[in-house]
């Protein structure tokens, strides 16, 4: 999988229309964005080779893995992955890890704040 890193992301999100839109604004900001539906997907990418630094995942994907399940199996593939959590249920995320991979953006949210977070995430 071609990605020019570190521009590079992977977006999952299994709701088409958020995908779209996140996406745009990615692109717009200057990001590559690789579009997954789910976390099978998702998962099936980063094994076939896909660089990207940072994941943008939503929580609930809808049947099979959640967010959450997707970032502990790539996490354990690639601990130096960053993810960004995007969500409007942030409580599902209460007993995650407290360290510097991970960080939980609200929906709804500006463009303006997810890429705030991408380059805060990607300088680390």
């Amino acid at each position: 999988m071609e990605c020019s890193c570190p521009r590079c992301l992977l977006l999952v999100e299994d709701d088409s229309l958020v995908r779209e839109t996140v996406a745009a604004m990615l692109e717009d900001e200057g990001y590559e964005v690789v579009e997954a539906a789910d976390a099978t997907t998702a998962l099936s990418l980063v094994r076939a080779g896909l660089e990207a630094p940072l994941i943008v995942t939503d929580v609930d994907l809808g049947a099979g893995p959640s967010g959450a399940d997707l970032a502990d199996m790539l996490l354990r593939l690639r601990p130096n992955l960053r993810i960004i959590f995007i969500t409007g249920r942030t409580a599902s995320l209460e007993n995650r890890r407290s360290d510097d991979r991970e960080a939980i953006l609200p929906k709804p949210f500006a463009s303006e704040a997810l890429s705030k977070l991408i380059r805060q995430m990607t300088a680390r």
